[in-house]
């Protein structure tokens, strides 16, 4: 309900960073993750569709991708973009992958560029994956590390929390949120419990990312999305009245890292791969 009714306007505002960021992160951990082709590819919290498209490329049309997202307005888009391109060896349907009916032992790879971490149980979603998983599949997942290590989310926050109090417990959210997956001791055994017991690779990925063509739109972006923009939302009229001081400081911090192609700010991920056994 969270995706539908409050953040999927937003993240369609902002698709353009939302996405252009997350690619510069899985352009890099494709040359670790080995997809081929001919392989049977499921796409984990596939949003707009564009990881399956660039899947799809990569596996041919002796392959094939399954794209599942639990958003209607995503897919939306996914649908007629796949459409476009003429892409008839991707598919997609909308479900929660924690408990969706998935074809048992037939993919090759299940890949999830930050999905995973949003789950309410990420163990319960990866092991639906295991079980779609041939013998021997792997599942190659990209997720954001601390908020600490990031700062083109974390900065933000703090100055969000310098006018505001953090969200109570009765707000809402999008599950256990995108940093939930940040320690590496932890996604090891969440993935054992998810039955991959062999971790083949755990691969820190730094690269800074673009918060706004300008510093106006980076403002927006860090009021409306993210751990910032859930503080702002979540403090109701307060918040209203705090966003002149809030916007005043994050001009403040936006201004060092403005370059003549936009704001660009440090992120920092995990690039993670995990076999199921023979």
């Amino acid at each position: 309900e969270c995706w539908n009714e409050i953040l999927t306007p937003k993240w369609i505002r902002f698709r353009h960073l939302l996405s252009g960021n997350g690619k510069i992160h899985s352009d890099i951990a494709y040359a670790d993750f080995g997809i081929q082709e001919g392989d049977k590819v499921l796409d984990i919290g596939c949003g707009f569709g564009e990881t399956a498209l660039e899947i799809a490329q990569r596996v041919g049309p002796r392959g094939e991708v399954l794209g599942i997202d639990c958003t209607d307005a995503f897919l939306d888009i996914a649908n007629q973009e796949r459409d476009a391109a003429q892409a008839t060896n991707v598919r997609f349907e909308i479900g929660d992958a924690q408990v969706c009916d998935l074809p048992e032992g037939h993919f090759d790879v299940a890949y999830s560029r930050f999905g995973v971490m949003f789950f309410q149980s990420s163990v319960r979603a990866l092991r639906n994956a295991n079980r779609s998983l041939k013998a021997g599949g792997k599942v190659c997942l990209i997720v954001w590390r601390s908020l600490s290590e990031n700062p083109c989310w974390g900065a933000a926050k703090e100055i969000a929390l310098r006018h505001l109090p953090p969200p109570g417990d009765s707000a809402s959210t999008c599950g256990p949120g995108p940093f939930s997956m940040a320690s590496e001791e932890t996604d090891r055994a969440m993935l054992e419990a998810a039955g991959f017991p062999e971790v083949d690779l755990f691969k820190r990925i730094d690269a800074d990312v673009c918060v706004g063509r300008d510093i106006d739109e980076a403002i927006d972006y860090q009021i409306l999305v993210g751990p910032s923009g859930e503080i702002i939302r979540e403090a109701g009229e307060l918040g209203r009245q705090k966003l002149p001081d809030i916007r005043r400081d994050l001009h403040e911090l936006m201004a060092p890292y403005l370059r003549e192609d936009g704001v660009w700010m440090p992120s920092s991920t995990w690039a993670i791969m995990a076999r199921k056994p023979d």
